[in-house]
């Protein structure tokens, strides 16, 4: 079966997806699964484990390939373990579609803007009239040469903004400010070195912004709480270097500010020594997630703010020592995740107070101290590796329904196409 039949084959939902990620990323891009989903739910607000279904069925149509980086697991609703490619023949495809869905570019669905240097194409050099792009998934990909010498354009319809860089600065355009739909921003640069980002201000005036991503950027955690990003749910930096030393105690309002804000992803930042202040002050966070962060080696007591956290993941930051005592003051967590944190020398005391704790993964803790309050724990689930099994089995006759997992610890060579 051709490309052609293939696609027409295709459930109309699935047509759509797919022609989403050809005219979102640059061709031979390695793509982590969350930024696909992302993108999707800003065009269609359909949940995380439904889009994962929908890459799934891509892939069996041949159309993708689902790359798993991890455990092939994706139930705690964490899908930066998999990893999205897509042949550069069926991008061509999905761009050339979506050129087809309308004559005019300024009416396209979708839109994908190529600048080469700081070369515009030829349609954006009209100066008889204003630019409006009715695009509502907008795609723009620059160079190492571009200086983000911007032109106006007027974008009242995008719902999801995809800029890919390979400049070492990079300004946001101030063009952001009219896309007053926007839901999902996706900044990735594909350069070497970290990219200086500025101009992040453009993004606070967006009263539905709901996601943000950022990939391989020089950034200060001090500065994303000044935004005021009163509707944003999810905050996800992958490689990013923080450049402030983190003393952030006189940040105002922040709960205020960021309202809605649920879940935060910090991945492969290696120069995370310590998380900022602001986020133990986010009182609606459900999901903090903090992975491969090699520096990091402890937390702040003042998480037990956090009454609302349902899952806390820690897992590969390999210097963490320990978890405060104030974490057993998290009610409301479910998932305890320390995988891969070998230097961890014991679990809070009290941990057995955590009465909706369900499942904890601790594969490579095999230094961790149980304490004997986990004995009060009911239907836990733990996952880990035969050099940690032996320290739940002594809790295997005083614990109700407790189940254990036992796991090999795996190399992924599919980890090594990230960087």
């Amino acid at each position: 079966m051709d490309l052609i039949q293939s696609f027409d084959a295709l459930p109309r939902n699935l047509q759509e997806c797919f022609l989403d990620t050809g005219s979102s990323f640059r061709k031979d891009q390695k793509i982590i699964a969350s930024t696909v989903i992302d993108v999707w739910f800003g065009l269609y607000g359909i949940e995380n484990i439904i889009c994962m279904h929908y890459l799934q069925d891509l892939a069996s149509h041949k159309l993708l390939e689902l790359l798993p980086l991890g455990k092939n697991e994706y139930e705690d609703g964490f899908f930066n373990e998999f990893l999205v490619k897509q042949d550069n023949i069926f991008r061509e495809f999905a761009i050339n579609q979506c050129e087809k869905d309308s004559f005019s570019i300024f009416e396209r669905k979708r839109l994908n803007l190529d600048i080469q240097e700081n070369n515009f194409p030829n349609w954006c050099l009209n100066p008889k009239q204003p630019i409006t792009i009715n695009a509502s998934l907008l795609s723009i990909s620059t160079d190492e040469s571009f200086t983000s010498n911007w032109i106006e354009m007027d974008c009242p319809n995008v719902e999801a903004l995809v800029l890919n860089l390979a400049s070492s600065n990079y300004a946001l355009p101030n063009f952001i400010t009219t896309m007053k739909k926007l839901k999902v921003v996706m900044i990735i640069n594909h350069g070497p070195d970290p990219v200086k980002l500025t101009n992040l201000s453009c993004l606070s005036s967006l009263p539905n912004l709901r996601r943000i991503r950022i990939e391989k950027a020089s950034i200060s955690l001090l500065d994303i709480p000044k935004l005021q990003l009163n509707s944003l749910e999810k905050l996800s930096l992958w490689l990013c270097h923080f450049v402030e030393v983190l003393n952030d105690l006189e940040v105002d309002n922040v709960s205020e500010s960021f309202q809605s804000l649920q879940e935060i992803e910090i991945d492969y930042c290696y120069n995370l020594f310590e998380l900022p202040y602001w986020i133990f002050q986010v009182v609606s966070l459900k999901k903090l997630s903090i992975t491969n962060c090699n520096k990091l080696c402890s937390l702040s007591e003042v998480i037990g703010n956090l009454k609302n956290l349902e899952m806390l993941r820690l897992s590969s930051c390999n210097s963490l020592f320990e978890l405060p005592e104030t974490v057993q003051r998290l009610s409301n967590l479910r998932v305890l995740d320390v995988s891969g944190c070998f230097q961890l020398k014991k679990l809070p005391l009290e941990i057995g107070k955590l009465k909706k704790l369900k499942k904890i993964s601790m594969r490579d803790c095999y230094r961790c101290e149980l304490p004997d309050s986990m004995k009060t724990l009911e239907n836990l689930e733990v996952k880990c590796d035969e050099g940690t099994v032996f320290l739940w089995k002594r809790f295997k006759p005083k614990m109700k329904n407790l189940r254990i997992t036992e796991e090999e610890t795996e190399h992924n060579l599919n980890l090594l196409q990230l960087f």
